[in-house]
């Protein structure tokens, strides 16, 4: 297929290879590729339903990074599975379902992604889970699905947008869930071409029995901001109502004008597993690089601002990002920083990593 697709070299930095077990073509403009992991990266490769992996290819000289949620639960599937759709004028999408064959090696990140359950969540049946998803982003959320299906009689209403029938993927997996869930899960389908685009009329009335519920929404931009608003009109809390988007981030050295990177901050403390350490950052340096540099194992995974795995919380002092493609406006207002974009402003900074 390409020169990428003769041997697996050595890992390097946090990038490993995986190799194509199995290409599955869902719909005429998406498919799945399934990934054998060996023993030695297992651990690696441990993830959450609801996760994505990192892909980096080259392509037109250029090396880009592209990330597709895991559409694969750990629980019930013995094989990573990504499904990706095609986008126009998208140059990894394109590629991933004209040229990948079974036997390439891809160059992958580590999982990672908040937009998750775990087996505690996943059970819960305190709470209906409600899970929307529209187009392509029914990958992650399919995840969760299943997940959730697996672990207990949670009840689960999924909402299901696309263009028309043909477009829906996992079409005939869902039906089958369907039926044999069928006191558990409910499938409900929106199809532009019958019901025209989802506006909050419909949504209200989908949810009007499912209220108070644990909200999962993926899907193209207007379709999740059209869930997310009604939702909150309708008083649901903003905590239970989980987005997960994504964006194609820049051609390398296209991002603009270089970030000014002085910094007058003399002590950082970092909270990393209930321990608080002392570092002296750098100059110029990231937090993240403050961080690996002491020594420290803090999560991360692209180190180019969109994949959320190095989110952290500034809890004293402030830190400037040089680009956001992750953090909503609620989450920055929230303290919420990407340890790989933010650099330390004032002369002490105090982080925060989850776990």
């Amino acid at each position: 297929m390409n020169a990428q697709a003769a041997v697996a070299p050595a890992p390097v930095t946090s990038m490993l290879r995986l190799q194509v077990s199995a290409v599955i073509d869902e719909t005429a403009d998406a498919r799945s590729l399934l990934f054998e992991v060996p023993e030695a990266l297992r651990e690696r490769f441990i993830y959450q339903p609801g996760q994505f992996l990192g892909f980096r290819v080259t392509l037109g000289g250029k090396r880009l990074t592209r990330c597709y949620s895991m559409s694969s639960s750990p629980w019930t599937d013995t094989h990573l599975k990504v499904t990706v759709k095609r986008v126009e004028g998208g140059r990894v999408s394109n590629w991933m379902n004209q040229q990948v064959q079974v036997g390439d090696w891809l160059e992958v990140l580590p999982p990672a992604g908040h937009f998750c359950l775990d087996q505690q969540q996943a059970a819960d049946s305190r709470r209906p889970l409600v899970l929307f998803g529209g187009g392509s982003g029914i990958t992650p959320v399919f995840s969760l699905l299943k997940a959730a299906l697996h672990s207990g009689e949670r009840p689960v209403l999924l909402v299901y947008a696309n263009r028309d029938e043909a477009s829906v993927i996992f079409r005939d997996e869902l039906r089958q869930l369907a039926r044999a869930h069928a006191e558990q899960l409910q499938v409900v389908h929106v199809l532009d071409s019958v019901q025209g685009f989802l506006d909050a009329t419909q949504v209200r009335q989908l949810v009007r029995h499912w209220r108070d519920g644990e909200y999962f929404i993926c899907g193209p931009g207007p379709f999740m901001d059209t869930v997310e608003s009604t939702l909150l009109a309708l008083g649901e809390a903003r905590e239970r109502i989980h987005v997960e988007r994504f964006v194609s981030p820049p051609d390398p050295h296209s991002e603009g004008p270089p970030v000014d990177v002085e910094t007058d901050c003399e002590l950082l403390l970092v909270e990393l597993d209930g321990v608080t350490h002392e570092i002296v950052p750098g100059p110029g340096q990231t937090l993240l690089q403050s961080c690996r540099a002491a020594g420290l194992e803090v999560p991360f995974s692209c180190e180019e601002g969109f994949c959320g795995a190095c989110m952290c919380t500034v809890e004293e002092g402030q830190a400037k990002l040089a680009r956001n493609d992750v953090l909503s406006a609620a989450e920055l207002e929230a303290g919420w920083t990407l340890a790989c974009q933010g650099r330390p402003e004032g002369s002490r900074v105090r982080l925060k990593f989850p776990g």
